[in-house]
């Protein structure tokens, strides 16, 4: 949640490499080729990209199978942009033999070298994002609101982070409160949607808030959910007016805040201003350089976002972090180094601070931040040529 200095998107692809033993089936059902690929040309295609219109550029590629059963026969399942311009002839299905073992490895070692430390499949960082390729692991639609409870360990949602209500960043100007604990509710649901109100505090409840002047909501799955890679996601409707800061961000899951380190690594899904109605904000915080560094992203929509519900969305492989508005792809950053550890949701309604300045006499209170759902996913184990 701090802003920071820009930086240049890539787009990075996703091949797969799968190795199963003689009594393992792939999980993608190998089909034919149209046509047979002469196998040297394909490994000089990967080692030399954009090399002429016989050969495949390995960064046109959207998906790329290989399975090297122990028998050593050859199945290879190419789904590509530039397809069409391969210079294929006859239908047949590649059968490796021991005068190819030398070509076979070159092509096993260009794809490993650029693909062994990704997670996800090359349809994982799709254009847009298509619910049939991928599967949910997290889905919360707020029917109810199960409240962490640190006495007997259960509930879904902790209503503080990790270094606790107490200690105020940001020069912010709210109290994350519980309910349990100070007899008032940021929290409420209807028709399973869930508002987090922030308003000016309670005199009675001020002395017990250090004495913060706005009372606010936290919501956070630190306890619970938390996911290393993947789809991430929340609908939601922003509140606006000046000074009002809502926020869907991932933070890395430890037991306790780890030594050593001042900030954690972190993928902001969505920031909004109050004041900005047709901008929302997206960023990385990274360690990895050994101080802090942030790459912001900042997108300018047609409508005024916080007039109706929208669907913010990141996909986070180890090769990237991918940002989303309604399903569509608007940004795009190399996953950093230090994006190790598995994330968890953390949702709230900030007041005042050094980014977006304090409430004036237009902020209209109560202010309220509106939750659809909150969802996770993975990608689907499908063939579909379409994810």
């Amino acid at each position: 949640m701090l802003p920071g200095s820009r930086s240049p998107t890539k787009w990075h692809l996703a091949e797969r490499v799968i190795h199963p033993s003689s009594s393992v089936t792939p999980h993608v059902p190998c089909r034919p080729l149209d046509g047979s690929l002469n196998l040297q040309t394909y490994a000089k295609a990967l080692s030399t990209p954009g090399n002429g219109s016989a050969a495949i550029n390995p960064r046109s590629l959207l998906d790329t199978q290989i399975y090297w059963p122990i028998k050593q026969t050859l199945c290879l399942e190419i789904t590509a942009k530039e397809i069409r311009r391969l210079q294929i002839s006859n239908k047949n299905t590649l059968a490796a033999t021991s005068v190819f073992l030398p070509v076979l490895f070159a092509v096993f070692l260009a794809v490993v070298l650029t693909t062994a430390s990704n997670d996800l499949p090359a349809a994982a960082n799709p254009e847009k994002l298509i619910d049939a390729c991928w599967q949910e692991t997290f889905n919360e639609e707020f029917d109810e609101l199960r409240l962490w409870n640190p006495e007997t360990r259960t509930g879904d949602w902790k209503t503080s982070y990790i270094w606790g209500s107490d200690i105020q960043i940001n020069n912010e100007l709210q109290y994350y409160i519980d309910p349990a604990q100070h007899g008032y509710n940021p929290f409420s649901l209807s028709d399973s949607i869930l508002t987090i109100t922030a308003r000016p505090a309670p005199p009675d409840l001020r002395s017990k808030i250090n004495n913060m002047p706005y009372i606010s909501g936290a919501l956070t799955t630190e306890e619970g959910f938390s996911q290393k890679f993947g789809r991430f996601e929340v609908r939601a409707k922003v509140p606006r007016g000046k000074g009002l800061w809502s926020a869907f961000w991932l933070l890395p899951s430890f037991d306790s805040w780890p030594e050593g380190v001042a900030v954690l690594p972190e993928i902001d899904v969505m920031e909004s201003l109050g004041n900005e109605p047709n901008t929302f904000h997206t960023t990385l915080h990274t360690n990895q350089t050994g101080k802090l560094t942030s790459h912001p992203y900042d997108h300018t929509v047609s409508q005024r976002i916080s007039e109706d519900f929208h669907l913010y969305s990141v996909v986070w492989s180890a090769k990237t972090v991918s940002w989303y508005f309604n399903a569509k792809k608007v940004a795009e950053h190399p996953t950093p180094k230090d994006f190790t550890r598995p994330k968890h949701f953390l949702l709230n309604l900030a007041v005042g601070g050094n980014w977006p300045g304090n409430p004036d006499s237009n902020t209209r209170f109560p202010a309220e931040y509106k939750i659809d759902y909150v969802r996770a996913w993975q990608p689907a184990d499908t063939s579909d040529s379409g994810c």
